[in-house]
């Protein structure tokens, strides 16, 4: 184990030096939102992420979950679309802004619809007292089971979003996701600029289909706002043959969601491109079994997407030529199947990575540039007994892992962004992180 992490620490040491100190990552967009993700939806990848795993309201985005019960009752054959559904007085006089025309019972086919576009509260409590055998509590315990079901973040307290529950931008993103994958057919209806009820025509929630028309590709998914809540909004837009999904919440000031989602799509999809200066690096990486998009089953390299925490593990394992074998990664987080699974196996084997506690990995979560310190930094065994705040930034640095940057950037292994600044937070590329580990390569074998 010493042995191992001397070689690494001299190799790396090799590599950083000769990486140029400015990082070539994008800048990643500025937003009003408190949270934020956007998801490939084919692969499950995350190409921007902004507080993804801190919970917050999702307001009326807690539909998305109700509508998920309602269709997998629909395909159980435990309801249909002509179940008629008892309308009561709770449902009646909660939500009165809605003002719904109902009668003593309406037909489930002529609310899905007008609930999902217009987000129509009062049809949402009739469904859910409904579901829940005459009461939304027990609906509501439906939706929390959903929840743990889907492995997801995410607690409910009501059919609606009227009241607080807590969720995270990510997990809502993994709902609609599953949403979309289980019942394709929800997109019919999250895309719909109105619907009808009876007499009446409910315009969609969704501004992206009139004032905000011009951002191409929309076509779904869901809105929230709320005094508790901020705005919210799940967007589904496809470029080029490519479906992202995109999550805010919690934007600040007038239409700020649409601004925020347009800004994160817009990024994303550049990343989805390989920056002139690093053209050569996909073919070397081919070359040297170094290109982790390949491994993920990428048909383009896509060197400007961000690296996460399982894709950095997979290059350093590559990298270093580590064995990757059948074996348990110990993290229940981390699928036996998935493209990185063997390499965290193999890191966590010579002592190179950990986890966040309780088994958990998080392989999908971005890895910021403060995390990849100090993941270098314990795998060369350092223990630096003072630390020298060299950044501008210093205080953005969180305090566990100021030793860490601090200690590598001293011995030249890491360095900071222009105007002085380490930017913590910021992710490294494909191609920046794939072209410092074949720099490294190079060394090692003009060493050997």
């Amino acid at each position: 184990m010493k042995r191992l992490k001397q070689v690494l620490a001299g190799m790396l040491i090799l590599a950083m030096v000769l990486t140029p100190g400015p990082s070539f990552a994008m800048e990643e967009p500025k937003i009003t939102a408190k949270g934020a993700i956007v998801m490939d939806y084919d692969t499950g990848q995350v190409l921007y992420e902004k507080n993804a795993d801190k919970a917050y309201s999702s307001a009326s985005m807690a539909k998305v979950m109700t509508a998920y019960l309602i269709l997998d009752a629909i395909h159980r054959g435990d309801l249909s679309w002509d179940t008629m559904i008892p309308i009561s007085d709770k449902a009646r006089t909660q939500s009165p802004w809605d003002k719904t025309p109902f009668a003593e019972e309406e037909r489930l086919g002529d609310l899905f619809d007008p609930y999902m576009v217009r987000s129509n509260n009062q049809m949402g409590i009739a469904i859910a007292e409904y579901m829940g055998g005459g009461s939304e509590d027990g609906f509501v315990a439906q939706m929390n089971q959903k929840a743990r079901d889907l492995g997801l973040d995410a607690s409910y307290t009501e059919a609606n979003g009227l009241k607080p529950n807590q969720v995270t931008a990510r997990a809502q993103a993994l709902l609609t996701r599953s949403i979309i994958q289980e019942y394709p057919e929800i997109l019919k209806t999250t895309s719909k600029h109105q619907a009808r009820f009876k007499d009446q025509v409910y315009r969609s929630t969704n501004k992206f289909y009139r004032d905000f028309r011009y951002f191409k590709g929309v076509d779904g998914f869901k809105t929230g706002s709320a005094p508790y809540s901020g705005q919210c909004l799940t967007t589904t837009c496809t470029r080029r043959g490519r479906r992202l999904i995109s999550v805010v919440m919690g934007s600040q000031g007038k239409d700020r969601r649409y601004y925020d989602t347009m800004k994160i799509i817009n990024y994303a999809c550049e990343l989805s491109t390989t920056s002139p200066w690093a053209k050569d690096v996909p073919k070397r990486a081919d070359r040297e079994n170094m290109n982790t998009a390949a491994y993920k089953g990428l048909a383009t390299f896509r060197g400007r997407e961000p690296m996460s925490r399982g894709e950095f593990t997979l290059l350093m394992v590559l990298t270093l030529a580590l064995p990757m074998e059948e074996g348990q990664t110990e993290f229940r987080d981390v699928p036996e199947d998935a493209y990185y699974a063997k390499a965290i196996a193999a890191a966590k084997k010579a002592g190179l990575v950990d986890g966040y506690g309780e088994g958990i990995f998080r392989p999908e979560k971005l890895i910021s540039r403060e995390e990849m310190a100090r993941m270098v930094y314990a795998a060369m065994g350092y223990d630096d007994s003072s630390v020298d705040p060299s950044f501008k930034d210093w205080e953005k640095i969180h305090p566990l892992y100021r030793k860490a940057v601090a200690g590598l950037t001293a011995r030249k292994i890491l360095h900071g962004r222009s105007g002085g600044l380490f930017a913590p937070q910021g992710t490294a590329s494909r191609e920046e992180a794939s072209l410092m580990m074949l720099n490294l390569r190079d060394q090692v074998e003009k060493k050997s």
